[in-house]
């Protein structure tokens, strides 16, 4: 695996990101094509948003989550995605705690698409942050020389 990893290891950081992003996509949206209720119950959602906008905001929960397991992994093999786990359980949290502010609360009004709009910001917003986070983390020297200690990378770099 080593010897795999060394071989193919040619992307830059905007390179993983965008590869980890497309990777996360068809995964929330399988997360999101679920939640669509047939019934017109959903995932137990009594108060709050309304139930048609569930596809919506568990899209978006669900790649704001994926994407910092997917980053890790990449980073750190397993001991990454463990890491990522707990990023990515903070990222879901904070976009559903936003989206009952945004559609349940209507803090920003009730218009469906100024909310919609705001909840997409919200989105971008932890991309960024997780981009930024991505960022940092590559040019870490304690991530270096544990993906070095893993065989992750040749010795000489």
């Amino acid at each position: 695996m080593a010897v795999v990893w060394q071989r193919f290891h040619v992307l830059n950081r905007s390179q993983v990101f965008v590869v980890a992003a497309a990777s996360a996509l068809p995964i929330a949206l399988a997360i999101a094509l679920a939640s669509i209720p047939a019934d017109g119950v959903s995932w137990g959602r009594f108060l709050g948003p309304s139930r048609q906008l569930d596809p919506f905001i568990n899209f978006g929960s669900a790649f704001i989550s994926v994407l910092p397991v997917l980053l890790g992994y990449y980073h750190l093999a397993r001991i990454g995605a463990l890491m990522g786990i707990a990023i990515s359980a903070f990222a879901c949290f904070t976009t559903q705690v936003c989206a009952e502010f945004i559609f349940g609360l209507q803090v920003v009004g009730r218009s469906t698409v100024v909310q919609e709009a705001t909840y997409v910001g919200v989105w971008l917003l932890l991309g960024i942050v997780l981009l930024w986070a991505h960022i940092r983390a590559s040019n870490s020297d304690a991530v270096r020389d544990t993906q070095r200690s893993l065989r992750l990378t040749p010795q000489g770099q």
